[in-house]
């Protein structure tokens, strides 16, 4: 053979071939190639969609896992919320109870205190925190204001000087709003400023 034979483009030899198959076999299989090629890139299509499809149900699958997760806690975050709105007036007597004259070294103050105790910790331990109120500047998105009071000093001002009822949140979120007095200086010593 010669280089040119080398160099031929190998469909110029199939023709070649072609001519010289008088049985028709070669041809035979030339058709069955291309039936085939063409059967491949139908499955080709086949597979490309059906990936796209398993891409998307993959995904959807994790949008609904998400979903239910948040709405699970939210869900949750809502019974334990109703729960602790419920139990808040306990609280509330349990401080009411504690500021009461009683002798603090008695084992009956003792047994209230550490019952009180327990009970914050089990609120705590549901993401339930009292609201910092007192002497604190008055918000009205962590405190309800419910009297003002007259202050001598400036400085308290506009601050919490008084806590009537503890605020408390559920996670960050308000469940209840601390009932607060605020401080407002004298309209006569304002005048009297100036």
């Amino acid at each position: 053979m010669c280089d040119k034979d080398l160099n031929k483009e190998p469909e110029d030899g199939l023709k070649n071939l072609l001519i010289d198959d008088n049985s028709g076999e070669l041809l035979k299989l030339l058709e069955e190639k291309e039936a085939l090629e063409k059967e491949l890139a139908a499955l080709k299509e086949q597979y490309d969609a059906l990936y796209s499809e398993a891409a998307r149900i993959k995904a959807d699958f994790h949008n609904y896992k998400r979903r239910s997760e948040s709405n699970l806690k939210r869900q949750k975050d809502m019974i334990v919320a109703e729960l602790v709105l419920n139990l808040l007036p306990v609280i509330d007597n349990f401080e009411r109870a504690l500021d009461c004259d009683f002798d603090k070294e008695s084992n009956f103050y003792r047994g209230i205190y550490m019952i009180y105790q327990d009970l914050l910790s089990v609120m705590a331990s549901f993401g339930v925190t009292p609201i910092k109120a007192l002497d604190e500047p008055f918000n009205p998105a962590f405190h309800e204001a419910i009297a003002v009071e007259t202050v001598t000093s400036a400085d308290r001002d506009g601050k919490v000087v008084k806590e009537v009822l503890r605020g408390y949140a559920l996670n960050g979120e308000i469940i209840r709003p601390a009932k607060v007095i605020v401080g407002r200086p004298n309209e006569e010593e304002v005048g009297n400023d100036e």
